[in-house]
């Protein structure tokens, strides 16, 4: 579906458009932003969800997880001098997280 997972943090995963992947392309970072990015996250929150409750866990309960989406600006740098890494900060990451937070499980 074209979206990218940056970082896990503890048990939950930041998963991003592949605009976030560009951040220096400056001509896609102009245009106006794509509606199908946020169909496609829906979609794959959607689709995760479905992949776990196909599984249960070793003591017979279903897997379940929580989605929190959310669109809006955020920064991007590399972390880290030994194991590098691209992380994502901003209101946007911090209210999606607390909408996973909050989410129904499904």
């Amino acid at each position: 579906n074209g979206m990218f997972k940056y970082q896990h943090v503890g048990d939950w995963y930041i998963v991003a458009c592949p605009r976030a992947a560009r951040p220096f392309d400056e001509e896609e970072q102009d245009q106006p932003y794509p509606d199908e990015y946020f169909a496609s996250m829906v979609r794959l929150g959607g689709d995760l969800q479905a992949i776990a409750s196909a599984f249960v866990s070793p003591g017979g309960q279903p897997l379940w997880l929580k989605v929190g989406i959310a669109c809006g600006p955020l920064a991007g740098a590399v972390i880290g001098t030994l194991r590098s890494f691209y992380c994502l900060y901003g209101d946007t990451v911090n209210t999606a997280a607390r909408m996973s937070k909050y989410a129904i499980r499904g």
